[in-house]
């Protein structure tokens, strides 16, 4: 019987002990308030917001060339200032990425992946965003 070779018992719940251990922990850090996977949402929510964010900032920077345009150009602008021509004439070049009221001196961005948070920016009167 001396000559016979395997795995005890003990060694073989100690192994699994280990193997639950390195399961739970795993498992902790997929899930869980600061898991890979709630990171992983709030970060493609943030680039989400971030790509609304540069949408606008480009519509706007539009129409702020186009004010000094015809402001120095063409000599046609009527309004006081770049940011109240923006405030005029800004509309949303993709709706489902941002919001803009006529006439007003606020963008609204409502992503989709997180429910009631907001972003607005005010248009300033020299034409950029002020988030």
């Amino acid at each position: 019987m001396r000559n016979q070779k395997g795995i005890t018992l003990i060694a073989l719940v100690i192994t699994i002990i280990v193997l639950l251990i390195l399961a739970g922990v795993s498992i902790a850090m997929l899930t869980g308030e600061n898991g890979i996977l709630t990171q992983a949402t709030n970060a493609s929510a943030d680039t989400k917001v971030a790509e609304a964010k540069e949408i606008a900032g480009l519509d706007v920077s539009d129409l702020v060339s186009e004010y000094y345009e015809k402001k120095y150009v063409n000599g046609t602008a009527t309004e006081a200032d770049a940011g109240e021509y923006v405030k005029t004439n800004l509309t949303s070049s993709d709706e489902t990425k941002y919001t803009h009221t006529a006439n007003s001196a606020t963008i609204t961005i409502v992503p989709k992946d997180r429910s009631g948070a907001t972003v607005t920016g005010t248009i300033q009167d020299d034409g950029t965003i002020d988030w």
